[in-house]
C-alpha cells in the first residue's frame, strides 16, 4: 500500500472534507537559495532556462535538458510583448533574456505537462536584458 493512501501527500490539507494541494516552493523539494544566471526563453506553454548559459543556443534545447523558469512578473512580464504567433509567421513568438537572479530548483520534472528537467523559481530578480530572439519558424 503506498504510503500516501495511508497518511495522505505531504502538502494536502484535508478541510470540510476537501483536500487542498500546496504546490508552493515550501511544500515541494528544493534546494537553498542561491545566485544564478543563464539565458530564458519565453514562449506559449514554454519558459525554458539554460543556466550558465551566455548566449541562445543555435537550436532549441530539449525539454529534459533544461529547467522551467518560474518567472518573477513584478521585473519581467513578456505577457505585453506576448501577442499570440509571430508577426508574419504561422509560429509562437519566442523571447529572449540574458537574466540574473536569486532563486531555487527543485529536482523535479515540471513545467507545461512536468516535461523539463527541473523547475527553478525566482525569489529576486537581479538583472534582465533582453536579447535578440530565436525565429520561431527555423528553431
Amino acid at each position: 500500500i503506498p504510503i500516501a493512501i495511508v497518511y495522505g501527500d505531504p502538502c494536502a490539507t484535508r478541510k470540510d472534507g476537501v483536500i487542498y494541494y500546496d504546490h508552493g516552493p515550501n511544500c515541494l523539494r528544493f534546494d537553498e537559495p542561491r545566485r544564478v544566471k543563464g539565458i530564458w526563453l519565453y514562449e506559449f506553454e514554454r519558459s525554458t532556462f539554460l543556466e550558465d548559459a551566455t548566449a541562445v543556443p543555435t537550436k532549441r534545447p530539449s525539454y529534459s535538458s533544461t529547467a522551467w523558469l518560474m518567472y518573477d512578473p513584478e521585473k519581467i512580464d513578456p505577457r505585453p510583448k506576448y501577442n499570440g504567433y509571430a508577426s508574419g509567421q504561422e509560429c509562437f513568438a519566442i523571447h529572449a533574456f540574458e537574466v540574473d537572479f536569486i532563486g531555487h530548483r527543485s529536482p523535479e520534472g515540471h513545467g507545461h505537462l512536468g516535461l523539463f528537467d527541473s523547475e527553478i523559481w525566482v525569489q529576486q530578480m537581479i538583472a534582465a536584458k533582453p536579447l535578440r530572439s530565436p525565429d520561431c519558424a527555423t528553431y
